[in-house]
Formats: structure tokens, sequence, C-alpha cells
């Protein structure tokens, strides 16, 4: 997954449109759709506006994480990548269920 394609879809589970996010953003409805068909990368202050907006990180948003919620962030801090993926791997399945 890119960042245009986690936008995508950030966008649709808090059902916004695209021209929500555009007015979020103060930026033209035709900007949200080049980002999220990955012709442009939105600057450093849009970046932490959308963050902001979809209540994760800009690591997450720009794919240098997997982890979308800020706190488990935090929360996971010290784990090993291993135990982080058990973690993960244990919520999936919970959720499944």
């Amino acid at each position: 997954m890119n960042t245009g394609e986690r936008l995508k879809q950030l966008r649709e589970q808090y059902h916004l449109s695209q021209s929500d996010v555009a007015k979020v953003l103060h930026v033209t409805t035709s900007l949200i759709s080049s980002y999220e068909h990955g012709e442009r990368t939105p600057s450093p202050p849009k970046l932490i506006q959308l963050a902001d907006l979809y209540h994760t990180t800009t690591d997450y948003l720009l794919c240098r994480n997997n982890i979308y919620d800020e706190a488990i962030l935090l929360s996971l801090n010290g784990l090993s990548s291993r135990q982080i993926i058990l973690i993960r791997e244990l919520v999936d399945t919970m959720r499944i269920r």
C-alpha cells in the first residue's frame, strides 16, 4: 500500500468525500484526487493536517510504519519487532471473530 492508497482508505473509513477533505485542507478537490492517485505528494504542512484529520501519524501516511494509531505506536515503544508482529496478529485474529 502506498501513501495515496492509505489516504483514500482513511477518507473512505471516515465517510468523507474528496470535497470534504479539500475543504478542511483549504485546497481543491482535484488536489486531493491527485494525492490519492499518487500523482502528487502532500507538502509537509498538508501531511500534518491529513494525519490530524485521520487521527494517525505522518509516518503511517508515508508508509514508514504500518501502525495506524499513534497511541498504539507509543505503547509499543521498547518492544521488539517480533513482539509487535505477534501483537498485530493477535489483534487481527480478534477482529475476525
